[in-house]
C-alpha cells in the first residue's frame, strides 16, 4: 500500500535525503549522466550544421540581435523584443563575451554552444526538479518513474531549434519545489525572474497566494515575485519608454498563430513579428492582421474560469494538489492564448510526468509528443501547403490539452487518486 505525505507544512520529510540510499536515487544518477551527454551530442551536431547557415532558426534570430550590439544597439532600449528582458540581454552578454574570446565565424561558434549549453544546462535542471518534486509528492520509486518518463516521451523541439524556454521552465519548477519544501522566498525568487524571461512562471504566485497559510507570507511572495518582475521592466520604460511598452504591447496585441483562434481567423502560418530591421519604431510592433474573434467575451469567460478555480482551490496545502493546480491553470492559458508553438511542451511535459507517473502519463507524453512532430516538422517543413494538417494538428492539441488539464482539475480540487498507482508503487 503506497503511503505518502503531501502537505505543505516545515515538517515535511526531506524525500530527496532519504532517496539518495535507495537504488532509485542511484538509478536516477546513471540516467542523469545518460541523457545530459545525449543532449550536449545532439547540441555539438547542432552548432556544427548552424555555423555559417542562413536558415532561419531562433538560433540565428538571436544571435543576429545580438550582432546589434555592434553598432551599439541594445533590446528594449534601441529596438523592441517579442520576449520580456532576461534572456534578450542575457543574450547580448554572451554575444559580447565571445566578441573578447573570437573573431569572425569563431564568435558565431562560440555564442551557439554557449547559448546552446545554457538550454542544455537548464533541461538537466528541469530533469532534477522532475525527480525531485516527485520525491516529494510520491516517494522515490515513482519519482524514478516520472524522470523515465520524461525522458522517454518528451519531444526536445528546443534543441533544434534553439528556443530558450528551458530556462524559465526550470525557474517554474524551482518555484514550484521551494513552494513544496516551504521555502516560500526561494519560490518567489524563482518565479519572479522566471516570468522575467517568459510570463508563464507567474502562474505560481495565485497559486502561492492560494496556499500559503497566513496574510503576511502571501504579501511577501507577491511583492518578491512582483517586484523582480517589475525590476527587469522599469529601467527600461524610463530610459526608452515608447520601445519597452512597443515590447509589452507585442506580447498583448500579436496575431493569433498556430491554435483555434488562429484556425478560426483563417491563418495557418506560425508566430511571426516584424523584422529586425523593422523594430525601431514602436508602432511595427502590434499586430496589423485584423482579427473576427470577439476577444473581449473570451477574455472575460476565461478570467471567470480562473477566479472560479482560484476561490475552490484557496487553502489547499496538499503538495500534489499544488502540482496539478500548476498543470490547470498552464493548460487553461495555453489554451486561451492567442499563439502557441512546439517548444511549450517542455512546459507541459514535467508537470505531465509528475503528477501521472504510469501509463496515463505515458499516453499523455506520447499523444502530446506525436501532435508536436506532426506540427513541427510534420506541417511546417515538409506539408506547408496541406492546411488540413495544421487543422487537424491543432484541433486535437487543443482536446489533448484539456483532457490532461480536467485531470489535473480533478486532482487539484478533489484529490481523486490517480489509476493504478498503488499497483506501480509496488510493482
Amino acid at each position: 500500500m503506497l503511503t505518502t505525505k503531501t502537505t505543505l507544512h516545515p515538517s515535511f520529510p526531506p524525500t530527496m535525503v532519504q532517496a539518495q540510499s535507495t537504488p532509485s536515487w542511484h538509478n536516477f544518477r546513471i540516467l542523469f549522466v545518460f541523457f545530459s551527454l545525449s543532449r550536449v551530442i545532439l547540441l555539438a551536431a547542432r552548432v556544427k550544421l548552424l555555423v555559417g547557415s542562413d536558415k532561419h532558426f531562433d538560433y540565428r534570430h538571436f544571435y543576429e540581435m545580438a550582432q546589434l550590439s555592434d553598432r551599439g544597439f541594445y533590446p528594449h532600449i534601441h529596438y523592441w523584443v517579442e520576449y520580456p528582458p532576461l534572456f534578450p540581454w542575457l543574450s547580448t552578454l554572451v554575444y559580447r563575451l565571445c566578441t573578447l574570446i573570437a573573431t569572425s565565424t569563431g564568435i558565431e561558434t562560440w555564442y551557439y554552444a554557449i547559448t546552446g549549453l545554457l538550454r542544455v544546462s537548464a533541461e538537466m535542471c528541469v530533469l532534477w526538479m522532475v525527480y525531485s518534486i516527485a520525491c516529494e509528492i510520491w516517494g522515490d520509486k515513482l519519482a524514478w518513474r516520472s524522470a523515465m518518463l520524461y525522458i522517454l516521451f518528451f519531444v526536445p523541439y528546443y534543441l533544434w531549434n534553439g528556443a530558450f524556454d528551458p530556462l524559465p521552465a526550470f525557474a517554474l519548477l524551482l518555484a514550484l519545489y521551494s513552494l513544496v519544501r516551504r521555502h516560500e522566498a526561494l519560490s518567489a525568487i524563482a518565479a519572479g525572474l522566471g516570468a522575467a524571461f517568459k510570463v508563464f512562471p507567474i502562474l505560481i504566485v495565485p497559486l502561492a497566494v492560494c496556499t500559503l497559510p497566513n496574510v503576511w507570507q502571501k504579501v511577501r511572495y507577491v511583492a518578491i515575485a512582483l517586484g523582480l518582475l517589475a525590476l527587469s521592466v522599469i529601467p527600461f520604460l524610463v530610459v526608452s519608454p515608447g520601445i519597452m511598452i512597443a515590447s509589452l504591447g507585442n506580447l498583448l496585441g500579436r496575431t493569433s498563430w498556430e491554435t483555434i483562434w488562429a484556425i478560426l481567423d483563417g491563418y495557418f502560418g506560425p508566430g511571426s513579428v516584424a523584422p529586425l530591421a523593422g523594430r525601431f519604431s514602436p508602432s511595427t510592433a502590434f499586430a496589423v492582421t485584423a482579427s473576427s474573434i470577439p476577444w473581449n467575451i473570451v477574455t472575460a469567460v476565461f478570467f471567470t474560469i480562473f477566479a472560479v478555480f482560484y476561490l475552490r482551490f484557496w487553502g489547499k496545502r496538499s503538495g500534489r494538489r499544488l502540482i496539478a493546480g500548476t498543470g490547470f491553470t498552464l493548460h487553461l492559458l495555453l489554451v486561451y492564448s492567442k499563439g502557441y508553438s512546439p517548444q511549450y511542451l517542455i512546459w507541459v511535459a514535467p508537470i505531465a510526468a509528475i503528477v501521472f507517473p504510469n501509463v496515463k502519463g505515458a499516453i499523455y507524453l506520447a499523444l502530446l509528443g506525436v501532435v508536436n512532430l506532426l506540427e513541427y516538422p510534420g506541417y511546417f517543413h515538409f506539408l506547408p501547403n496541406s492546411t488540413w494538417l495544421l487543422v487537424t494538428v491543432v484541433v486535437c492539441r487543443t482536446a489533448l490539452l484539456i483532457t490532461i488539464g480536467f485531470d489535473y482539475l480533478k486532482t487539484a480540487l478533489w484529490n481523486f487518486k490517480l489509476e493504478h498507482l498503488t499497483t506501480i508503487a509496488t510493482s
